[in-house]
């Protein structure tokens, strides 16, 4: 069977079990991964050896990440720090941008951190704040996922734009500066303002709901005290900010400091994501200890076996997601995509962003989507004149589309925010993709100005 008939006829099968039979989500993905599999008549013994190297290759680079991130969010959640620094947003911001702040912690944290890891660190406020706001948890997940998902895809020192400019041949630097340009005003559309559209269709009774949530927030300043049988909001806000700090710091003395070198050594060890994520849940152990034990009657070590068990469902998501999205890697979709795309005569550009868009939705991985992308496009785009950066970021913006459920990504509202499917689509893949879009209007205008604007070539 064709590989393109196969894809279409397996991701239809997976939204219907998911969204109308509502099967578990990682039952539904490792399923759709043996459908695509046998319609591709790949051999038994290869699909095998797939799944097994599909799900270890995921833990291996998120399974850390996820035990130690989620248990470092069940303590900051458990002892009353996440909604310390949520009340703390709101007496900052205010009630009527707590969306905003949300949107730009997240924009901010991603750029030295890995998403999920981002994601991870961060949910916990999500739960807070709508206990407090009302609000809807889809709005608040939109505004905190578009701000992660878009500088992770588009703003270098991440791995995969960082990997895009090296091969495209663009400047770095000047790489950095035009992908925060196309970024943040995406980010603030499709985050923030998007999220407030979200929240703004509610049903009357939840419209009735929220005025006297609002009216009460307004009446009463002792809900937005700070209470002092929890954390301070400062303490949550450095104890988020202790793992981002190393993981920077690994990242400039990767660059700055002699490999090989003692301090290089500790510097890049202390900074590995996995490292900095333990240390911070251990950190967060020592300071939480106290709280944790009066609100949860349990010693850390204790909280942490119970916080690890709940973890177990996320991590068998997430690596049946990696099942799938191997299959679909060994398949063929992505040269099958590519000769499709090619034979419609697109300009280089539009392809560039195009192809990306729907290698990331069939792959469910923005840096496969974006090193298969810039191996494809950016030879031909550099011979043909085309500006590196102005190619390099259309193909970055075209990997924050189409979040859907081949991707791990698209599963973490739901998980950690108790999302239904409906609504995981409503604060992923439709956010995403508008994010998307916007962010590449922001490129072809750009583009117009390609010969004036410094390091364009």
């Amino acid at each position: 069977m064709n590989v393109l008939v196969a894809f279409l006829i397996t991701i239809t099968i997976l939204l219907v079990i998911l969204i109308k039979f509502k099967i578990s989500p990682a039952v539904g993905l490792f399923v759709s991964a043996i459908i695509m599999a046998v319609l591709c008549q790949m051999p038994s013994t290869e699909l095998l050896g797939y799944i097994s190297s599909g799900f270890g290759n995921t833990m291996a680079s998120l399974g850390i990440v996820i035990l130690f991130g989620g248990i470092f969010g069940e303590m900051l959640g458990a002892s009353g720090a996440t909604e310390e620094m949520a009340k703390g947003l709101l007496r900052k911001f205010g009630k009527k941008n707590d969306l905003l702040a949300l949107n730009l912690a997240g924009f901010i944290v991603a750029i030295p951190v890995y998403f999920a890891s981002g994601y991870i660190m961060l949910s916990p406020l999500i739960n807070s704040l709508q206990k407090l706001t009302n609000k809807k948890k889809s709005a608040y997940a939109a505004a905190l996922f578009v701000g992660l998902l878009l500088t992770h895809c588009v703003v270098a020192p991440t791995p995969g734009p960082v990997a895009v400019a090296l091969q495209i041949g663009a400047d770095l630097g000047w790489f950095i500066v035009y992908g925060i340009i196309v970024a943040l005003p995406a980010s603030l559309l499709c985050g923030w303002q998007y999220g407030n559209i979200i929240n703004s269709k509610q049903t009357k009774k939840e419209k009735e709901e929220y005025r006297k949530e609002v009216q009460e927030l307004v009446n009463n300043e002792e809900l937005l005290k700070p209470d002092p049988e929890k954390p301070s909001a400062m303490t949550a806000f450095l104890l988020i900010l202790f793992p981002i700090i190393l993981i920077i710091i690994g990242s400039i003395a990767s660059v700055i400091l002699s490999k090989g070198s003692t301090i290089y050594l500790i510097f890049t060890f202390l900074g590995n994501n996995n490292i900095a994520l333990f240390l911070a849940m251990i950190l967060s152990g020592v300071v939480l200890r106290k709280y944790i034990l009066k609100n949860t009657q349990m010693n850390i070590m204790k909280f942490i076996d119970i916080s690890s068990d709940k973890l177990g469902n996320v991590l068998m998501v997430i690596g049946t997601g990696g099942c799938f999205g191997l299959i679909l890697q060994k398949s063929g979709l992505g040269n099958a995509l590519v000769e499709l795309l090619s034979s419609w005569n697109l300009p280089i550009v539009f392809l560039a962003f195009v192809l990306a868009m729907i290698i990331r939705a069939a792959v469910g991985s923005a840096t496969v989507a974006m090193l298969t992308s810039v191996s494809i496009v950016g030879p031909a785009a550099v011979t043909m004149g085309y500006s590196p950066v102005i190619v390099g970021l259309a193909i970055c913006c075209g990997t924050v589309g189409l979040t859907l459920p081949t991707d791990a990504a698209f599963w973490l509202p739901a998980k950690y925010n108790d999302l239904e499917v409906n609504d995981a689509f409503v604060a992923t893949t439709y956010s995403t993709t508008l994010a998307s879009i916007v962010g590449f209007v922001i490129i072809l205008i750009l583009n117009t100005f390609v010969n004036v604007l410094p390091g364009m070539f």
